[in-house]
Parts: structure tokens; C-alpha cells; sequence
């Protein structure tokens, strides 16, 4: 998956409402994924149906045609032609997104959704083949999303895709996107098992959602994470226990604020951390998860940055830590 695919700000771009706790902590690095180079964004709570739509950007892009009604656009998922089901299941996500925003706005939902909608698309899930992945996908979201078991199942079943099904992982991160941003005990082991692969842009991942876990759960793996040989998946891990209070990445945090821990990172393969943005985009991740953690000895670090650290950017979120610690 390549870095233009899935640029930092997509996500809350789709949402209309960014998270208002959102993270980003990216690889610095062109190859460390199967991803064909890619740069890795953790955009953390972002809605799940709005990572669905995504999907529908980023794989085919913007839905063309008619506006159908929802059962329209099932009929043609459950009779089309391959064509015709794969556009009509991307408008049928795409309205159950509609509705998902009207629902939290408070207002009328636009999109008359049937008590058949959900068993009939688990029917079309059940019917794909095995060359079908992305539609399964797409199903597998929407029915999860609709609170049908058929869609963890999907989703799972996605999770385990070789590389023949998806050669460039894409429905393998989006479904992990899925599963770990609703932070739900029984997909726990799903998510935490991405921490063992070798793929580093899902260890990314999986560290970065575990946190919306059980702490008795999530901690103990978090923990672990910190000693990964990645630097951003150590990050990741660092920032989630941040959010649960745990101080357990509070150096590594430190460590992160600064710029020479990535000139570092850089010396040894120039490929990683060259793009300032990057080294920016971690640092004020880092500064504001030390900040999360509220330990009075941070003080004097936030008043080392707030006096000398060129970065305005950095400077301004030492700032803040300040203010917020008194």
C-alpha cells in the first residue's frame, strides 16, 4: 500500500469531525512493510464506518451514477454482475455512513434501513468467492457495524488473507483498522497477535489500538511492545499507556520529544525519518503523551523545550503541557 493512498488526515477528512484525541505516530522508514513503501498513519478513534468509506476511496474511489435506495443497491448486491455488486455495496456503506453521522448529529436518518438488511447481507457474505476478497470486505465492515456477528467473522477471515488474496495487504490493515479502533474484549487476541508479525506497519497498528482494550488486558502486551525493534511501534505502545496512565513509556516519551533520537535513526538508514514532517508529527505526539501522564518531574523537560527547541510546533505543545500541569 503506498504512502499517497492513505494520507495522514483522510480519515477525519471523511469523518466531517475529527477525533478530538486523535494520534499520529508514522514509520520513518520507505521498506518496512509489505505495503510497497507504506507510510503508515495511526489515526486512532476514528469512527469504523468511516474507515469503510475510506475504503471505498481508496480502493475504486468516489461512487459514479444514480442515486438508489438502500434496498435497491441490496438487490444489486445479492443478483448483479461482479461489477454491479461491488459498486452497489459501495453505496450501500456509503449510506449506511450517512446515517451514522445523521445519528450522532441528532438528526432524521436519511437512509430507511429494513429489519432484512442485515441477514441478507450476511446471505451475500456467505455466498462470495474465495477471488472476492474485497467485497468481503465491504460486507464484513458493514455487517459489523450493524452489530451482525457475520461481520467479525468476515473480518477475521480477512485478518488471515496470504498474500495471493491481498498482495498488497490493504484489506488486511483496513480490517485491523476495523476491529481495533471499537476496542471490543473478544477481538482482543486478534489484535494483540499483529504484535508478533513481521510486517512492521501492522505491529504499528496493533500497538497504537490496543489501548482502547481492557486494561488488565492491553497493559501487559503494551508493555512488551516497548521493546519492539521498531521505533514507532515502540511509540505507539508508549502513547497507549499514556492514555491508560501508564507511565511504563515515560522515558521512551522523553526520548521521543527530542530530534536526535531520529537523526540517530537516520545515521543508520537514511531512508528513515528524511521527511521533516514526520519528525515533527512524532515529536508533538510524544510531548503530548508525557503531558498525558502528569508527573511533576516532566516539568523541567517541558521548560527545556518551551526555552530552546527550534520547532515553534513543539515549543507551543510544551506549552501546553505546562499550562494544563499546574
Amino acid at each position: 500500500m503506498a504512502a499517497d493512498d492513505l494520507p495522514e488526515d483522510e480519515p477525519k477528512d471523511l469523518a466531517g469531525d475529527p477525533s478530538p484525541d486523535g494520534e499520529v505516530v508514522v514509520s520513518g522508514g520507505e521498506d518496512v512493510s509489505p505495503y510497497r513503501n507504506l507510510f503508515v498513519p495511526l489515526v486512532v478513534v476514528p469512527a469504523m464506518i468511516v474507515i469503510v468509506v475510506l475504503l471505498v476511496y481508496t480502493l475504486v474511489g468516489a461512487i459514479a451514477g444514480e442515486e438508489a435506495s438502500v434496498d435497491e443497491n441490496l438487490r444489486g448486491v445479492l443478483h448483479g454482475g461482479s461489477n454491479e455488486r461491488t459498486q452497489a455495496a459501495y453505496a450501500l456503506v456509503a449510506q449506511l455512513a450517512e446515517n451514522h453521522r445523521a445519528l450522532g448529529d441528532g438528526e432524521e436518518l436519511p437512509w430507511e434501513i429494513s429489519e432484512e438488511l442485515a441477514p441478507n447481507l450476511a446471505a451475500a457474505l456467505e455466498g462470495l468467492g474465495d477471488d472476492e476478497a474485497q467485497l468481503q470486505y465491504v460486507l464484513s465492515s458493514a455487517l459489523h457495524h450493524l452489530g451482525d456477528p457475520a461481520g467479525l467473522a468476515g473480518l477475521r477471515k480477512i485478518l488471515t488473507l496470504g498474500e495471493e488474496a491481498d498482495p498488497d495487504g490493504k484489506l488486511k490493515f483496513h480490517a485491523l483498522y476495523c476491529l481495533g479502533s471499537r476496542g471490543e474484549p473478544e477481538t482482543f487476541e486478534d489484535i494483540r497477535a499483529f504484535l508478533e508479525s513481521e510486517d512492521t506497519g501492522l505491529r504499528i497498528l496493533s500497538a497504537g489500538f490496543l489501548r482502547f482494550y481492557p486494561e488488565e488486558l492491553s497493559i501487559p502486551a503494551l508493555e512488551g511492545a516497548l521493546g519492539d525493534h521498531d521505533l514507532a511501534v515502540r511509540l505507539n505502545a508508549a502513547i497507549s499507556l499514556s492514555w491508560l496512565g501508564n507511565s511504563a513509556g515515560a522515558m521512551l516519551l522523553k526520548d521521543g520529544a527530542r530530534r536526535d533520537l531520529y537523526e540517530a535513526e537516520q545515521v543508520r538508514d537514511p531512508r528513515k525519518y528524511a521527511r521533516p514532517e514526520v519528525v515533527r508529527g512524532n515529536r508533538l505526539r510524544a510531548v503530548e503523551g508525557l503531558a498525558r501522564l502528569g508527573r511533576t518531574e516532566d516539568r523541567a523537560f517541558f521548560e527545556e523545550l518551551v526555552a530552546d527547541d527550534e520547532d515553534l510546533e513543539v515549543r507551543e505543545a510544551a506549552m501546553r503541557a505546562l499550562e494544563t500541569g499546574k
